[in-house]
């Protein structure tokens, strides 16, 4: 018995990866840097002010991360055609994320080893 997933040529490991943000920018992807500039300037004056090299204006760095992501959403509302990953590109990105997961072993294991080394 065949059924629907038989025959329809899905592959689940197809997939494009998205093209740059089209340029020239929009009014939209301008706000949206407008909003990672703001956002940008909102973290470094309140890290500015707890250093206090400028006088407080606000007790939070809640609604500096949110700037940015709204931002970055904003100038990647319009975007290049993607282009198909081939098997070149997956058989790197394997390999890089080998690299990041080896690299995060060894950080991991030194500061377990030196965590343990303390008490």
């Amino acid at each position: 018995m065949s059924g629907y997933r038989d025959q329809s040529g899905f592959d689940p490991w197809a997939y494009e990866t998205p093209g740059r943000p089209i340029r020239p920018y929009n009014w939209v992807q301008w706000i949206g840097v407008a909003f990672i500039v703001a956002g940008s300037l909102y973290a470094f004056a309140f890290l500015l002010a707890e250093a206090g090299f400028i006088p407080k204006f606000s007790r939070s760095l809640q609604p500096a991360p949110f700037l940015p992501l709204i931002g970055i959403t904003l100038v990647n509302s319009r975007r290049e055609p993607g282009t198909p990953a081939g098997s070149e590109q997956l058989k790197r990105n394997r390999k890089v994320l080998l690299i990041t997961i080896l690299v995060c072993v060894v950080i991991l294991g030194a500061a377990t080893i030196i965590e343990i080394a303390r008490s």
